[in-house]
């Protein structure tokens, strides 16, 4: 089984760079988590009933019955329990993965923690040479350089079209990175004690400069919330967490009226057209789930029905600068889901699941307690730092019940506890 593990999480460590950059929303990264998870099939159930006595194993049991109890009102429940099928069994994935790296041999996590320091490092070179070449490998292999030359008849436009095409489909992946990067930098300091925290500042330095020019500005926010946590929990150990939870719970609780009063940014003193097209439409899509949320508040629409609400029926129109406008067929103020969590569980789950996900925010806090109390402010700031970042990308990005985001989710859960055993307790 040791040698059975290692071939697994081998070939996981050499797809973890292409992943990130080329396929960070494909089921391809559900494969990473699987190598992940085989070795740990045998102490799954262990995982499980660990997690369950958790805060965070309450709110998501609590979550799962609310999602099929929803089956029956939800808008499209053969779909929805498709994705809640797999949801699960992602989950179950996940908590085998998590046995796999909690039991795995010292020698082991000391192998994985010099990898994935590297494989940051290499992502960061497929990004490089993306942005120095216009985003030509993945030009390359999503055939993006056929339909550029279909739809546009000048080499400026096509290029155009290659530019934000390209550079947008490689942007999830910058999310991802971070909220990876978090423990990379902590396996930098565990393994190098003299000169790890400057290797570590260059690694978070590069990480963010390169991400920083991508589409996907959630990403780069990500990372200066993430510092934030990071040094709020390094100088207040135990209140930083709680003042992150508190934060997160009192959200929670306004998100729904924030949102339906933001479609005016004018009372703010920003005209509307000021604002980016994709900022406009945020706007929006806050403003639309917050009116749909007033309409069932307690029990929600049902699991998955944020892309069914509206069907695009209601057509986002952005106001350009010179005070035009400008509608984009088939582009809803509903698309597929809020691009936003918590308007999500507002939305699909009522004020019901409000409470379970005030619940998991609770649970949160207490385990990013718990690793500051067994492995010192660096274990504490580092998970605190990783789970804000992963916070900040869930409020502004993707849609929660994605495949792909919550093995991302997973994974970020397996690179912090393998970055926490790293470095000995103090």
């Amino acid at each position: 089984m040791k040698t059975v593990r290692l071939w697994l999480w081998a070939f996981a460590a050499a797809a973890f760079a292409p992943i990130i950059v080329f396929g960070a929303n494909g089921t391809v990264i559900l494969l990473g988590l699987v190598a992940l998870a085989v070795p740990g099939l045998r102490a799954w159930r262990g995982a499980i009933n660990d997690l369950a006595r958790t805060p965070i194993g309450w709110a998501l049991c609590g979550m799962l019955v609310i999602a099929i109890t929803s089956l029956i009102w939800t808008p499209a429940p053969d779909v929805a329990a498709d994705k809640l099928l797999r949801l699960v069994l992602l989950w179950f994935g996940g908590c085998a993965a998590l046995g796999a790296i909690s039991n795995a041999d010292t020698n082991t996590i000391k192998w994985l923690a010099r990898l994935l320091p590297v494989g940051i490092c290499v992502a960061l070179l497929f990004y490089w040479i993306e942005l120095a070449t216009s985003a030509r490998i993945i030009s390359l292999i999503t055939g993006l350089d056929a339909a550029m030359q279909a739809r546009f008849p000048t080499p400026q436009e096509q290029e155009l079209f290659r530019s934000v095409y390209g550079f947008g489909a490689i942007s999830r992946g910058a999310g991802l990175l971070a909220i990876f990067v978090w423990p990379a930098m902590a396996c930098c300091i565990a393994l190098f004690p003299a000169r790890g925290k400057w290797l570590a500042a260059v690694l978070g330095g590069a990480v963010f400069v390169t991400i920083l020019p991508l589409p996907m500005q959630a990403a780069s926010l990500a990372m200066v919330v993430g510092a934030g946590a990071f040094f709020c929990t390094w100088f207040a150990p135990q209140r930083g967490p709680k003042v992150m939870v508190a934060l997160a719970v009192v959200l929670t609780v306004i998100m729904p009226l924030i949102s339906y009063h933001v479609a005016r940014p004018e009372v703010l003193g920003i005209e509307k057209h000021q604002l980016p097209g994709s900022w406009q439409h945020r706007v929006e899509i806050w403003h639309f789930s917050a009116t749909k949320i007033s309409e069932k508040p307690l029990l929600g629409w049902g699991f998955d029905a944020s892309r069914n609400i509206d069907g695009g029926n209601t057509q986002f129109v952005l106001e350009l600068p010179d005070g035009s406008e400008k509608i984009f067929p088939g582009i809803g103020l509903l698309p597929l889901h809020p691009h936003n969590g918590i308007l999500q569980v507002w939305l699909e789950m009522g004020a019901v699941g409000a409470v379970l996900l005030t619940l998991l925010f609770f649970g949160l806090g207490k385990s990013l307690a718990a690793i500051t109390n067994a492995y010192g402010r660096l274990g504490g700031a580092m998970a605190s730092a990783s789970t804000a970042s992963a916070l900040c990308v869930g409020l502004l990005s993707f849609g929660q019940w994605q495949s792909w985001w919550q093995a991302s989710l997973w994974i970020a859960a397996l690179l912090c506890t393998g970055a926490l055993r790293a470095f000995s307790p103090r």
